[in-house]
């Protein structure tokens, strides 16, 4: 079921894809100078949820079972995009005491 409220499209019985299926995409248009965003990974959709522009259209699905946030599509503002390798210690178990 689809329920339009001016530029929100909420689909409230969005299928979760496997984890194979999953896929966050983030698209820089040049020309606008405008990010726009893609995600049905649920923890990515929670995160940037957010930074959605809520003037231009934009999407947001919640799962089927657990109606819990699982995907949006929109464009980004309020904020930069950057992505960073995750930090792992290389500390010894003795460096640690």
């Amino acid at each position: 079921m689809t329920e339009e409220n001016k530029n929100l499209t909420i689909i409230d019985s969005w299928t979760v894809p496997t984890r194979e299926e999953r896929e966050t995409i983030l698209n820089f248009e040049d020309e606008t100078q405008n990010w726009h965003i893609y995600t049905d990974v649920p923890k990515h959709a929670r995160k940037y949820e957010k930074f959605l522009d809520e003037t231009k259209p934009h999407r947001k699905g919640y799962s089927a079972n657990g109606g819990k946030l699982a995907m949006i599509e929109g464009y980004i503002t309020g904020g930069n995009v950057n992505i960073n390798k995750k930090f792992k210690s290389k500390m010894t178990d003795e460096q640690r005491k």
